[in-house]
């Protein structure tokens, strides 16, 4: 095991009530945008209704969110940009939790690529 994850788990078992992950692993085992009203359970028209420019960012290896997973809803998603976190990196699932400061970097960078590509640099939109 990784020492920095061995790390985490260590410390999130003292502060973290072990009842949220069972709730967590409830919502995400039950969530589907199929469900959402009007689209009869079609998860890929769901996605088609998607109007919003979306940034999906995944990370390698993470065995929760598999990043095909991300891939496979984007192609359904109108205005999407995919960006892969750190692709050479180990973390999966925590990439997107700040454990390394070069992933925080990456998330940072492109949230903000991402805002100022929708502001047009900052202009005031209507």
């Amino acid at each position: 095991m990784l020492p920095w994850l061995k790390a985490q788990e260590d410390a999130s078992l003292n502060t973290f009530d072990p009842n949220d992950y069972i709730y967590q692993s409830w919502a995400y085992e039950s969530h589907d945008v199929g469900a959402t009203p009007g689209m009869n359970g079609d998860y890929v028209r769901a996605l088609g209704s998607i109007k919003a420019r979306t940034l999906i960012m995944t990370g390698v290896k993470d065995l929760l969110n598999p990043e095909w997973e991300a891939l496979e809803a984007a192609r359904h998603i109108r205005d999407v940009r995919t960006v892969t976190i750190n692709p050479d990196s180990v973390t999966g699932h925590m990439a997107a939790g700040g454990f390394r400061p070069a992933d925080v970097e990456q998330i940072n960078a492109e949230v903000v690529k991402f805002l100022d590509e929708l502001t047009r640099g900052g202009e005031r939109l209507r």
